[in-house]
């Protein structure tokens, strides 16, 4: 598939704005590096300096709970202040666009896509991680937004307390029965340790063994494998790395390129599975994927197909191409 020119991501970080309880994994000051919330002031005085359209992102906390003014104060900022032709993202908890009123206002603005955070359905996940959430009434929430064509992001992540690899792949399966034939997009987090956190507790009484880096690789590329074959278009695999992260991170699995990592996986599947035996040709963008991380990648291809690494890399083919999508 050949991916459009997205247009350039402005983000605002909004560290637990909204947020009714804390998850046990949940250091969002630390995930995003920023301590103090922007007022919508702020976000004009950044905006109104810009010379071409932008997507301007609110992540970090639940948009729609910030209140009806605050909401306003935001996307009355991107609207007013920023380039024409500017869209609107923002995250929020999967069920708080279930206000019907809240819905209109929110959606009377140029918005380009609502991520909902639902990181797993499975109702034990859910208790374990202190997430004040009923599956049911997600899928519920899911199948009105669905109905009314809303631009969608689902958020999801892996190695939770509770969690396991087929509960996480049902979940890919659940979603997409709903989204049918809908543009959804998709992004998929590890399970961090971090510091002053729950979590972090937890793992210290050994109560929770988080994902080694290998499980996380292979379990997230099974869910990138999973959710794009059924239509889902991958934006984001693992957390931005920043200094604070790793700083702050004590256990599970921290890589830098842990998205690249499973990424790398997904296509090692994708291929075996289009072509069990070879031979495998591969746009050359993704060429880092397979040769790239010490030939993760190609070891796995090999690994996979039961061959050595050279009669692997003697059956791969790289062929010039325009951006694509695996």
């Amino acid at each position: 598939m050949v991916m459009r020119k997205a247009m350039k991501k402005h983000p605002f970080f909004l560290p637990f704005a909204g947020c009714k309880n804390l998850c046990v994994y949940c250091n969002q000051r630390t995930i995003t590096g920023v301590n103090k919330i922007p007022s919508p002031q702020d976000v004009i005085e950044e905006l109104k300096v810009l010379k071409e359209a932008v997507e301007v992102c609110f992540f970090g906390g639940s948009f729609c709970r910030l209140g009806i003014e605050t909401i306003r104060g935001y996307l009355d900022a991107v609207v007013n202040y920023s380039p024409a032709g500017s869209q609107i993202r923002f995250s929020t908890y999967p069920n708080d666009l279930s206000d019907k009123k809240l819905r209109e206002i929110v959606l009377s603005y140029p918005i380009a896509c609502i991520e909902l955070g639902v990181q797993s359905l499975d109702p034990k996940v859910l208790a374990l991680c202190h997430r004040d959430i009923d599956p049911s009434e997600v899928l519920d929430n899911l199948t009105e937004l669905r109905e009314e064509n809303i631009p969608l992001a689902v958020q999801l992540m892996i190695g939770l307390p509770g969690q396991t690899e087929s509960s996480s792949v049902g979940d890919i399966y659940k979603l997409a029965k709903i989204k049918g034939a809908a543009e959804w997009q998709i992004r998929i987090y590890p399970c961090l340790v971090m510091e002053d956190t729950e979590l972090n507790t937890i793992m210290q009484e050994n109560k929770y063994i988080p994902l080694s880096l290998n499980e996380a690789i292979r379990w997230g590329g099974k869910l990138i494998d999973e959710a794009t074959s059924l239509g889902f278009t991958l934006i984001k695999a693992g957390l931005q790395e920043t200094e604070e992260l790793a700083l702050q991170v004590r256990g599970g699995p921290h890589h830098p390129s842990l998205g690249e990592l499973m990424i790398g996986e997904s296509l090692v599947y994708r291929l075996l599975r289009l072509k069990p035996e070879g031979p495998w040709v591969v746009p050359a963008n993704h060429m880092s994927k397979l040769i790239g991380h010490n030939r993760y990648g190609l070891k796995r291809l090999a690994e996979l197909s039961q061959i050595t690494e050279k009669e692997a890399e003697e059956k791969l083919y790289f062929f010039p191409s325009r951006k694509t999508q695996i």
